[in-house]
């Protein structure tokens, strides 16, 4: 993974409007985060429900939160 993605999903994890905004629109959320094709269509492919599962498998410092409502 690289540092980008690393980078768009801590955010995700941490800020409830990105996250929002990474489900909404994903093409103005990834704005600024060089991250590949291959990492744009894994987010493409996740929704809220599988992206804390996404995250939580990441095992770094990202899954240290949890979300209200998720957990």
């Amino acid at each position: 993974m690289s540092e980008a993605l690393d980078q768009v999903v801590e955010r995700a994890v941490n800020d409830a409007e990105f996250r929002s905004l990474l489900f909404k629109d994903l093409r103005k959320a990834l704005e600024g985060y060089p991250v590949s094709d291959e990492e744009r269509k894994l987010l493409e492919n996740l929704d809220e429900e599988n992206f804390d599962e996404f995250a939580g498998g990441l095992g770094s410092r990202t899954t240290k939160g949890i979300w209200p409502g998720t957990g």
